[in-house]
């Protein structure tokens, strides 16, 4: 069975937290690990470990997946925040995660971001991210909407020839939008994939590696499940990733 390193997701030391208050705890979201379960894998978490620990934890694995969650920090990306006190990102995640993905591009992992993960791996490229999309990136198009949730949806455009296309993957499927921030300037080495309605990009993979080998998608895969309306199914995709997973087994 292929082992899928789940990065961990943090809560960190509350008073107002009833237990554990004084440690900080990692957790991943069910639907996460329902969603790599359905595939026929074991999706571990990955621990927050010192780096000796941490190198010897991932070389156990066979690819990596990128959760989505809490804001990247502007500083991990070189830029000085807008507002620091609405979205201060998480630095010390960001850290935890770069790390998983400098292991990874070392041991040949295949990687694939959801959201965050998406961001997290265009930052660890050299590229850039919007802060708040309302604020930087005016648009019609509806990336987030907090009581909505995972029910808000727009359509996307694929690039033609490229992955997604070549996997079958129609134009203009639907996909959920999660997220107010998005990706500013691509990473070197990247390419784009699908875009939303405004231009801004769905995603994207490396162009180091076989197609699907390092990707990274904008949306959640996870909550397709429940959508209410009919949105892109990502089983291609997924399996075109982990084709790349049976690999490193060999």
């Amino acid at each position: 069975m292929l082992k899928i390193g789940i990065s961990s997701c943090f809560f960190y030391p509350d008073q107002t937290r009833k237990t554990y208050w004084k440690k900080q705890l990692c957790f991943v979201e069910k639907d996460f690990f329902r969603f790599w379960s359905s595939f026929g894998v074991l999706p571990i978490l990955i621990p927050d470990l010192e780096a000796e620990e941490l190198t010897s934890f991932i070389g156990q694995l066979d690819g990596i997946a990128l959760h989505g969650g809490v804001d990247l920090a502007p500083s991990t990306y070189q830029e000085t925040p807008i507002d620091k006190q609405t979205w201060p990102g998480d630095s010390y995640r960001d850290n935890y995660e770069l790390t998983i993905v400098r292991l990874a591009m070392t041991k040949r992992l295949p990687i694939f971001g959801v959201c965050r993960g998406a961001q997290l791996l265009n930052v660890y490229f050299g590229g850039t991210l919007y802060q708040d999309l309302p604020t930087q990136f005016p648009s019609s198009v509806c990336h987030y909407e907090r009581v909505a949730y995972d029910s808000i949806t727009h359509p996307i455009s694929i690039v033609p020839g490229k992955l997604l296309d070549n996997l079958g993957i129609k134009n203009n499927s639907l996909i959920n939008s999660i997220h107010h921030q998005g990706i500013k300037q691509l990473g070197t080495n990247l390419e784009v994939l699908a875009t939303a309605p405004d231009g801004l990009i769905e995603a994207f993979q490396w162009t180091g590696g076989p197609d699907g080998f390092i990707i990274g998608v904008q949306w959640h895969p996870e909550f397709s499940k429940d959508a209410p309306l009919k949105v892109l199914d990502d089983k291609l995709l997924v399996s075109k990733f982990l084709d790349h997973c049976l690999v490193t087994t060999k």
